[in-house]
């Protein structure tokens, strides 16, 4: 189950809004197949890894480590794929908290006399969707704050004039950070000083695509107080080219944009009209 974890970690930051999972399918105690979940819309980790096996997974177990989903959805359910490869044993890490999901993979498997253990690793395997169980359940997103404060409590000097608190190493760390991440969020000040340069180093991202690096659009925010106008128009005009953004539509009128673009789309309601 540890290799399958390790498998699974492949797919992270990739899979939104999807889990991450990974799956090994084991014969006379050799891993014989791997797999893990790549993208939404694309094949599930038991499917990837059993494919993979052909027909050297009958008989053989599958490990996962996340309950095998039993409904139909952007893809087939992984169950009816698990009962075709005719494997032996199916050892899962997860129970799926997804009410589409919960339990009714593993009732499947098992009502077609299919051995299954379940829990194996557990809290590990809980931990490695720990942000996606808190949406799953609380309907809520996982958010990740990132801050560089001196001892004192400065983020910057008062003239502007500062450039970095951290060092490469911490540098690396927070852009791993954002490649395993589905948005950034920032504040209006930041993106009125530093925006363009940022957008430009993939530091922050607003509206411009990443498909190179994630294989899926990253998704650029600004928080404001109030609806922002011609003087934040660069960082959108230069660089929003065939990307999703988020705005205001008063704001996208403001910046000379019809409220329709498909670029732009309304991210909260002008809070004086409720």
């Amino acid at each position: 189950m540890r290799e399958a974890l390790t498998e699974a970690e492949r797919g992270r930051g990739r899979t939104h809004p999807n889990p991450i999972v990974g799956a090994l399918v084991v014969a006379g105690g050799r891993v014989i197949a791997r797999g893990h979940h790549e993208r939404a819309g694309g094949p599930h980790a038991e499917v990837v890894a059993l494919r993979k096996a052909g027909e050297r997974a009958r008989g053989a177990d599958l490990y996962v480590t996340l309950e095998p989903c039993n409904h139909h959805g952007r893809t087939p359910p992984c169950t009816d794929a698990i009962l075709a490869a005719g494997v032996r044993r199916v050892v899962v890490g997860s129970i799926d908290p997804n009410p589409l999901v919960h339990g009714r993979g593993i009732r499947r498997i098992r009502s077609a006399g299919v051995r299954i253990d379940t829990g194996v690793l557990q809290a590990e395997c809980d931990g490695a969707n720990e942000q996606w169980f808190k949406f799953i359940t609380r309907k809520l997103p996982w958010v990740a704050l990132k801050a560089a404060v001196t001892l004192d409590g400065k983020l910057a000097t008062r003239s502007g004039d500062s450039r970095w608190l951290t060092g490469a190493a911490a540098r690396a760390r927070v852009h791993e950070l954002r490649d395993r991440l589905d948005a950034v969020l920032i504040g209006i000040g930041t993106a009125l000083v530093t925006g363009l340069y940022l957008v430009l180093n993939f530091v922050f991202v607003y509206a411009v695509p990443l498909e190179d690096l994630k294989g899926q659009e990253a998704v650029g925010a600004i928080a404001a107080s109030r609806l922002f106008g011609p003087e934040i128009a660069g960082i959108f005009s230069e660089n929003a080219v065939n990307a999703p953004g988020q705005c205001h539509p008063a704001a996208g009128r403001q910046l000379g944009r019809d409220r329709h673009d498909r670029r732009f789309r309304t991210l909260s309601r002008d809070p004086q009209s409720g």
